[in-house]
C-alpha cells in the first residue's frame, strides 16, 4: 500500500476528483429505477455506475443465461470430440458414413454458436 511521502502512484480510486450527477424529478428517477430494475439491478445506483463504465451493455440476466448456454455448448462440444475420438481410435465400429456427417455438422454448429456467443460476451 502507498504511503505518504513514499514517492509511490496512488490507486485511481484515491485520484478520482470528478462527480455525476443530474437533478430528476420523481417521475424521472421512478422512471431510471424500473430501467435498472429490468436490467436487473437491485440499487439504481450500481445500473448507473455501470452505464458510466460501460458495463450495462446486457442486463445482468441475459448475460447469465449467455454464460450458461456457453458453458453447455462446451460441454456439448467435449461429448462430441469425445465421439469422434471413439470412431477415430477404432472403438465405434458400427457408425455409418451419414452418422458421421451428422456428428461433424453437429460439431461446426456448436464452435459456430460458441463463437457467436463469445462475441456477444466480450
Amino acid at each position: 500500500m502507498a504511503r505518504a511521502g513514499d514517492g509511490k502512484q496512488r490507486s485511481n480510486r484515491r485520484r478520482r476528483h470528478n462527480l455525476l450527477q443530474q437533478r430528476v424529478d420523481d417521475e424521472e428517477l421512478a422512471g431510471f429505477i424500473a430501467r435498472a430494475r429490468k436490467a436487473g439491478y437491485e440499487d439504481h445506483r450500481e445500473f448507473h455506475g455501470a452505464l458510466i463504465s460501460g458495463d450495462a451493455g446486457f442486463d445482468r440476466r441475459e448475460r447469465h443465461d449467455l454464460l450458461r448456454i456457453h458453458g453447455e455448448l462446451g460441454k456439448q462440444g467435449s461429448n462430441l470430440n469425445q465421439l469422434t475420438y471413439a470412431v477415430n481410435a477404432g472403438r465405434l465400429t458400427a457408425v455409418s458414413a451419414d452418422d458421421l456427417r451428422v456428428i461433424d455438422q453437429a460439431r461446426i454448429a456448436v464452435e459456430a454458436a460458441t463463437a457467436l456467443i463469445r462475441a456477444l460476451l466480450a
